[in-house]
């Protein structure tokens, strides 16, 4: 359940400034993502199905300003393409499958397992962009049942 049609509201953890998205579904489900990053860093989301929960740890973010620059592109856009992702791909990226979307003018999305435990469970996931075969965007995730 990725919410991302949500105004995120600042927050302040110790003296870290982040933002979050909090959402409650009708159905009962609990969305919270939690994260402090500009145009790199990270955070958590938590989620709550029905009588499962799940965390997801994230970090990564753009290359630098300059080389956005040379290649005439901006964080903005790129964040664009990963929200635009996202939404297409629904239920089917961040998780447990590869998966991976073509998108116009030569942008690129593709989530890829590095690692998977079924005794643990755990599951470790990369998240690209890519903008005319260059990669401009990588989180790594972190994905675990809360038990």
């Amino acid at each position: 359940m990725v919410m991302l049609g949500l105004k995120p509201e600042k927050i302040l953890r110790s003296e870290f400034g982040g933002k979050v998205n909090d959402y409650i579904n009708s159905q009962g489900g609990h969305y919270l993502d939690e994260w402090f990053a500009n145009d790199n860093g990270g955070g958590q989301e938590l989620i709550k199905e029905g009588d499962e929960q799940f965390t997801r740890l994230y970090g990564g973010g753009v290359i630098s300003t300059e080389e956005l620059q040379k290649l005439g592109i901006t964080t903005k856009e790129i964040i664009f393409r990963l929200r635009t992702s996202i939404i297409e791909l629904k239920e089917k990226t961040r998780l447990y499958q590869p998966v991976s979307l073509k998108l116009p003018d030569g942008w690129n999305y593709k989530y890829t397992i590095l690692k998977k435990s079924e005794e643990v469970p755990l599951t470790i996931g990369y998240e690209s962009i890519e903008y005319n075969g260059r990669e401009v965007f990588a989180h790594c995730h972190i994905l675990s049942p809360v038990k």
